[in-house]
């Protein structure tokens, strides 16, 4: 396929969500491409994102995949030349795997068979490191293995099949895999890290000396436009994440250090703690700060390998872990979250 020449217009889909914004953001300040972002309600994506986004360089188009069909989703790819697929169901804990499927699979299928047939060159689609497991694993690989397990994680790896079907069909296809992402936006694991560490309420799981790997929203916007600009034709998949990994302590003393919080956190062994939350379960239901479930994941390494990003891009991180930090927090002490 010969690409048109002039700039490129490009969609983002989930613009209001904290990937889709920061990738927006990224893209308007090149003043290289025509954005397109797709959100679900217009008017408050406006306001979310007003403040990080020129809006007068993004034509906003409202469109709801729980409900989208085939029609609605080739006038959003209409004459673009790649779509950046951000959009999904994330952090509900208690969504069924149909509620899933609707949002971050069948959506995510009916959205590449658009692509294909408008002849989009570029289909970035938004997976997770979250189908490696649970873990532990450590420095892994976008080989493998393998253990999805939350309905989260299997509509991932699902849709990861399907467009793997749809190779040559669509010239580029890139598979982005992001360990934990944070930065301004994020409603998920790290809010909760942060909110534990400004009510002193966290605690060091065995010294807090595991390792974990994350990546600042922004430094993932970052990656996105490097692999637009560098990767070639063909079905590719990356992990994305921060090179170097960071210890649970290093982190929690971050966010400590960013909320003034001078408190010393104590450490205490996973097992001990975790049978500790779950007697305070018992007798105290829903007013513990943490659960069982989340110790356990705090004090379970999960690292991946991002060598093959970074030799197909070169990609770096810009901000460091402190900023990261630092806007995270100021975006929800801004927005009532703290």
């Amino acid at each position: 396929m010969v690409q048109k020449a002039g700039p490129k217009k490009i969609l983002v889909t989930g613009g209001s969500g904290m990937i889709g914004r920061a990738i927006v953001a990224r893209l308007v300040a090149t003043k290289q491409c025509i954005v397109k972002s797709q959100v679900r309600n217009r008017l408050d994506a406006r306001k979310k994102v007003g403040d990080s986004v020129d809006l007068t360089m993004v034509e906003m188009l409202q469109a709801d995949f729980t409900r989208v069909g085939d029609q609605e989703m080739r006038a959003l790819t209409k004459d673009c030349d790649f779509v950046i697929h951000a959009a999904g169901l994330v952090h509900q804990e208690n969504a069924s795997y149909q509620e899933y499927e609707v949002v971050n699979v069948r959506a995510t299928q009916q959205l590449a068979e658009a692509c294909v047939a408008n002849g989009v060159h570029t289909l970035v689609f938004f997976s997770t490191s979250a189908i490696y497991g649970k873990g532990p694993f450590k420095n892994i690989s976008e080989a493998g293995p393998f253990a999805a397990k939350t309905p989260y994680a299997v509509s991932k790896i699902t849709s990861e099949n399907y467009l793997q079907t749809l190779s040559g069909k669509i010239p580029r296809i890139i598979i982005l895999r992001p360990s934990l992402v944070f930065g301004e936006g994020d409603r998920g694991n790290m809010l909760s890290l942060i909110r534990q560490i400004k009510e002193e309420k966290y605690i060091h799981i065995g010294g807090g000396v595991t390792p974990k790997s994350l990546i600042y929203s922004k430094d993932l916007a970052n990656a996105v436009h490097l692999c637009l600009q560098k990767v070639p034709p063909g079905y590719h998949i990356f992990n994305v994440a921060n090179p170097s990994p960071v210890a649970m302590k290093d982190l929690a003393e971050n966010i400590a250090a960013t909320l003034n919080v001078t408190k010393k956190f104590s450490s205490m062994p996973e097992g001990l703690l975790k049978m500790g939350l779950k007697a305070a379960q018992a007798f105290m239901p829903g007013k513990i700060a943490v659960t069982p479930e989340q110790v356990e994941k705090l004090a379970t390494e999960t690292t991946c390998s991002v060598d093959s990003l970074v030799g197909a891009t070169g990609f770096a991180p810009a901000a460091d872990l402190k900023s990261g930090i630092k806007a995270e927090v100021d975006w929800a002490t801004a927005n009532q979250l703290l």
